[in-house]
């Protein structure tokens, strides 16, 4: 049940460049979400009107995590939270990423970036059920990744530059690993639409799922303002088009088309 409370800033480390985690004590949020979902969190009008949505990134007993990347005024201020700060959310809000009952799924978790948040939080719900994920995660340069090392995946790094892990785009290196799979997969992704619409061009065998957290401005966070529009090639939704916030930000990714 979705609810608007007030949070309190437990910590707010930089972990990278320009990037930051935070960790929100909120229990009424932190006991019912789940991975794939988001809170909706409010700035001072003199910042914004509009609240901002963030990927949940995983939760630690009361408090939820959130991951972020420092890309303007809202997230600037972000940065500047103290512990003790009470921060105003709405959530949790959207659907989730699932967990098949099927245990021969092989599970891969595909990141761009902050489009880590979700995938670390489903990462840790794939560990309770004794499934240990691949877990790809591509950026510019090794100062942008948001994780560096992890004992919980088989965790796979790329940056464009070289720097760290494999050279190249997430993308290309995935498709490389791509070749060799043989059981089912579930693969679940969140990144850029660019990110997107390369997963759409690859030629995938048909024992993959491919599951996809879109990263769109949602200002109501409840289907209210349409501000969140995707369109879709599917029927399940109303006409040809979704919103993210209400009908994701989690989808199959043959339901949605991305612009190129």
């Amino acid at each position: 049940m979705k609810c608007v409370t007030i949070g309190i800033v437990q910590s707010n480390q930089k972990i990278a460049d320009q990037i930051f985690l935070a960790t929100i004590e909120v229990l009424e949020i932190a006991r019912q979400c789940l991975p794939g979902q988001f809170v909706n969190i409010y700035f001072p009008d003199s910042v914004k009107l509009f609240p901002r949505p963030f990927s949940i990134a995983g939760v630690s007993g009361k408090s939820i995590l959130i991951l972020y990347k420092v890309i303007g005024s809202q997230t600037t201020l972000m940065s500047r939270w103290q512990m003790g700060h009470q921060i105003k959310l709405l959530g949790p809000l959207g659907n989730s990423f699932t967990i098949s009952e099927d245990k021969s799924i092989e599970y891969i978790l595909l990141a761009g970036g902050v489009g880590a948040a979700p995938l670390m939080f489903f990462r840790d719900e794939l560990v309770k059920r004794n499934i240990k994920p691949h877990f790809f995660i591509g950026a510019k340069t090794k100062s942008e990744l948001p994780i560096i090392e992890d004992d919980k995946s088989d965790l796979i790094l790329t940056t464009d530059d070289g720097s760290k892990g494999f050279k190249g785009t997430v993308i290309e290196h995935f498709e490389d690993f791509l070749k060799n799979i043989r059981h089912p997969v579930s693969l679940n992704v969140c990144g850029p639409d660019s990110m997107m619409s390369a997963l759409k061009n690859i030629s995938f065998p048909d024992n993959v799922t491919i599951n996809v957290s879109l990263e769109k401005t949602m200002a109501c966070g409840l289907g209210l303002c349409q501000g969140c529009v995707v369109k879709t090639t599917s029927g399940k939704y109303n006409g040809h088009y979704a919103l993210v916030c209400k009908d994701g930000p989690v989808f199959n990714l043959n339901d949605v088309e991305f612009d190129e």
